[in-house]
């Protein structure tokens, strides 16, 4: 296959799978409406992140230890995609509703990160930009929120049947992707604790950690916020569209400014946005205004994802590149995502969303105040 072809599959892969994740940012509203409370939806979310935290490194290893790393990504995708269909038959009860969720998530998990892996390489070596096939990701996503608020406005019944189908189709473009090795298959080990000797590594991993924290929880109850307004699924649409609108101009540009300055920087300025993120939405209760306050949740995915995804790419062995990828996603979205959600989701049956948001824009405003001598001292010293 030509390498503009290749490259034609990143895009592709990129935009349908993204298509279905912008479809979960429904499944909070979905569990609303089946009569979950704020507490087991962020069980649910915490449950099947803790098993992300073991599951993880393994789907890493077995990445950087496989032919080829698409592999991985069609059957992963595919038993996902087979999982979605079983939801709606077991939402009459609590228990196999998780079961269900609890092995459709561990079998999504490293579709992401090797994904990513896979990307970031075979651009890196063929001299292309990774932001353009990210921001198709981003067109994707929108596209999976529009689609979905459009055609399940009146209910959200068929919203897995739906996630399950386009998963699969995601599962046919990952099987076209570019030969991209595991650089680990027929020759030595390398040990997962190499991440360890790293210092920066490590502090990049502890920030991130803090700083998704409140991005879970947000990922996890922003729609069933809007739903307590009284905002409907069509508008609810429309405002998370328009709150990652800016993706698309900063990611067809984020090779170019990312090289302005160094990753320390970059943190620095995503936990400050953040924080203001986080308290303007504890107070805000406008659709409009709640739209302004979601815009900068482009700070995150530049700051705390994109450009921690070229830093790891740089720094860490070709042979832990993939798992490099998939400790990150253990992480943001195993570590953080539990605490968010699991503990978020108790305080909010208590005091109410609003609250839980006040509380985790003090927690990024404290860490940039925790750390702000150690990253200083690291962006003085490194050249961007």
């Amino acid at each position: 296959m030509r390498k503009e072809n290749k490259l034609f599959t990143l895009y592709l892969f990129y935009g349908i799978n993204f298509i279905s994740m912008g479809m979960t940012t429904f499944a909070p509203k979905f569990y609303g409406d089946i009569g979950l409370t704020d507490g087991r939806i962020g069980l649910i979310s915490s449950i099947t992140a803790l098993v992300g935290l073991f599951m993880q490194p393994f789907w890493g290893i077995l990445a950087d230890r496989s032919r080829y790393k698409r592999s991985i990504v069609v059957i992963s995708l595919i038993l996902a995609g087979v999982m979605c269909y079983l939801v709606l038959p077991a939402s009459a009860q609590f228990v196999p509703l998780l079961l269900v969720l609890l092995l459709q998530n561990t079998f999504y998990l490293p579709v992401s990160p090797v994904g990513n892996s896979i990307c970031i390489e075979y651009t890196a070596e063929h001299g292309h930009s990774f932001g353009p096939v990210r921001m198709m990701g981003t067109i994707g996503y929108q596209v999976g929120i529009l689609a979905t608020g459009f055609l399940l406005s009146g209910s959200l019944r068929g919203l897995y049947p739906a996630m399950g189908t386009v998963l699969l189709l995601a599962a046919a473009a990952a099987a076209i992707l570019p030969d991209v090795r595991g650089h680990q298959h027929g020759g030595g080990k390398v040990s997962f604790a190499e991440f360890a000797r790293d210092k920066n590594v490590l502090l990049l991993f502890l920030i991130v950690f803090l700083a998704s924290i409140g991005h879970q929880f947000n990922l996890s109850f922003f729609s069933k916020h809007l739903g307590d307004l009284g905002v409907g699924n069509t508008v609810t649409g429309f405002i998370n569209t328009l709150s990652v609108i800016l993706e698309i101009p900063f990611l067809l540009f984020a090779d170019r400014l990312m090289r302005r300055f160094s990753i320390w920087r970059w943190l620095q300025l995503g936990l400050l946005t953040g924080a203001v993120r986080f308290f303007l939405l504890s107070v805000l209760r406008a659709p409009g205004a709640i739209v302004l306050a979601q815009m900068l949740s482009i700070f995150h995915l530049s700051c705390f994802e994109f450009i921690p995804f070229m830093y790891l790419g740089k720094v860490c062995r070709r042979e832990l590149q993939a798992s490099a990828q998939c400790l990150y996603q253990m992480i943001s979205f195993g570590a953080a995502r539990i605490v968010g959600t699991l503990l978020g989701g108790f305080i909010a049956d208590r005091t109410g969303i609003p609250f839980v948001y006040g509380l985790w824009g003090g927690l990024m405003l404290l860490t940039l105040l925790l750390f702000f001598h150690p990253l200083q001292k690291r962006a003085g010293n490194e050249v961007p």
